[in-house]
């Protein structure tokens, strides 16, 4: 399959331009030709039909030693032949002739002559070049002519000649324009397309690794700024990706570097021994292992899909109230664990536009820090305002510190566990609240830590009330 020809948007915005001039300038050469030729025959039949009119009063009237004809008009005359005319009565007799004439007959075309009146064209008897009117007129009713036809002819070559000379100029004059209107379109296409090829040249020198002009620094016409605006979103975003990219690949390095030098170390000990219970021991230790490796990637993971806008909202009405009773019940058996009791202050029920998924989610997220975080035997409390609808988390927290405040939800922070024999806390990841922080930047929800007295309070603020539509 052949390739199409690419032509250049300058030249297309020139071709254009040419060629919708040509049409223009054609159509009126055209216009102005039609026009000048209508003119030029209209004032030429004008004055056929004077002259016709003239010999044909003459012819007429019987005027007693009237003048011949050829006296008074001299183009009739024989030596002129550049006009004639002749004239026939009613029984197809010839009334009068021009001397140009000499015994050459005109002719006496019957179809102009019964409409009264007729021009046409003819070659003279000289051989020329001729235009002429017939004509019938009516004699008085005593006149036994009774009807007096008359030709009337004038050579038309220098009216010809004339012409072609008036249509070469106008069409020299046009064609002039056109060349003169062309290169003004291609000059102005140049200087109108030069904002394009400067942005096409800034974009060409962009390099993701250096940093970079925004193309949109308001110099460019108002037709490029949407362009420029949108390639500046995708290089943003472009760029974006990559960083998430770099960091992920960075983090899941990072996370799993250690258990699997635990896990080459184990197996390498397990070679060595052959007692039953140390293998044991050691498949135990690298099952456990293999779940934390598991749990870093998929948190990794489900972070990265939301950080990236994969996950899409799907807003809904959403009873807040009783989602938090029953996230807190189904926790019970882990606060049970640690001797933890929860205090809710909820009203009987509160309605939002919200993703039920995302949300129950955020929610679980955000119980499974407190439970895992807080003191063995302390309180969690949790509170549910409305007008406007704001949950608020607290939970003891004595090993945070205020520095600390600023690092929750962020990758892989951890605070230093409250009891250091605990194997879950340890083998937690750091991405619980990173990933609550992305679940709520996704519904438009905003997540603030506090610290005051050693407790640590979470609160989840601007939650869309049930009559406003945020889908």
């Amino acid at each position: 399959m052949p390739r199409a020809r690419i032509v250049s948007l300058r030249q297309r915005v020139v071709f254009g331009v040419a060629t919708a001039l040509a049409v223009a300038l054609g159509g009126l050469f055209v216009t102005l030709d039609l026009a000048v030729d209508r003119a030029i025959y209209h004032r030429f039949d004008a004055s056929l039909s004077s002259r016709a009119n003239a010999i044909a009063a003459y012819l007429g009237a019987q005027v007693q030693g009237a003048q011949p004809i050829e006296k008074w008009m001299p183009e009739f005359r024989e030596q002129g032949h550049t006009d004639f005319f002749q004239a026939w009565d009613g029984h197809g007799r010839v009334v009068a002739r021009s001397r140009s004439a000499q015994a050459s007959d005109l002719p006496r075309p019957a179809d102009a002559l019964s409409t009264g009146t007729g021009y046409f064209d003819l070659r003279l008897p000289d051989g020329h070049a001729g235009r002429a009117i017939a004509r019938r007129y009516r004699l008085d009713p005593g006149d036994p002519r009774v009807t007096l036809d008359l030709v009337v002819a004038e050579e038309r070559e220098q009216l010809d000649a004339l012409e072609q000379q008036l249509h070469l100029l106008l069409a020299m004059a046009i064609a002039l324009a056109l060349a003169l209107a062309v290169l003004l379109a291609a000059s102005g296409a140049r200087l109108g397309l030069r904002p394009l090829d400067q942005l096409v040249a800034r974009i060409a020198r962009l390099r993701l690794g250096e940093p970079r002009e925004r193309l949109d620094d308001g110099s460019l016409p108002r037709e490029l700024v949407p362009v420029a605006r949108r390639f500046d979103e995708v290089i943003d975003t472009l760029l974006e990706n990559l960083a998430r990219e770099r960091n992920f690949a960075q983090d899941l390095a990072h996370e799993l570097r250690t258990p699997v030098a635990e896990l080459r170390a184990i197996t390498e000990t397990s070679l060595i021994h052959a007692d039953p219970a140390r293998l044991r021991e050691a498949m135990e230790e690298l099952s456990r292992l293999g779940a934390e490796m598991d749990q870093t990637v998929a948190g990794l993971l489900t972070l990265a899909r939301h950080e990236a806008g994969l996950m899409r909202v799907q807003t809904e009405p959403l009873e807040l109230a009783g989602l938090v009773r029953s996230t807190c019940q189904r926790l019970g058996a882990r606060r049970a664990e640690r001797d933890l009791t929860c205090t809710l202050q909820l009203p009987e029920e509160i309605w939002v536009n919200a993703d039920a998924a995302m949300s129950a989610r955020l929610l679980a997220i955000l119980f499974d820090n407190a439970i895992e975080h807080a003191p063995a035997g302390s309180q969690v409390e949790v509170c549910l305002h409305a007008a406007p609808t704001c949950l608020v988390i607290t939970n003891a927290a004595p090993a945070l510190t205020g520095p600390m405040l600023s690092q929750l939800g962020r990758r892989f922070f951890r605070a230093d566990p409250v009891q250091a024999d605990d194997r879950r806390r340890a083998a937690h990841a750091g991405l619980g609240l990173a990933l609550a922080r992305a679940l709520a930047a996704a519904q438009g929800l905003r997540l603030v830590f506090g610290l005051a007295d050693g407790r640590l309070s979470v609160r989840v603020e601007c939650w869309p009330p049930l009559d406003t539509d945020e889908a």
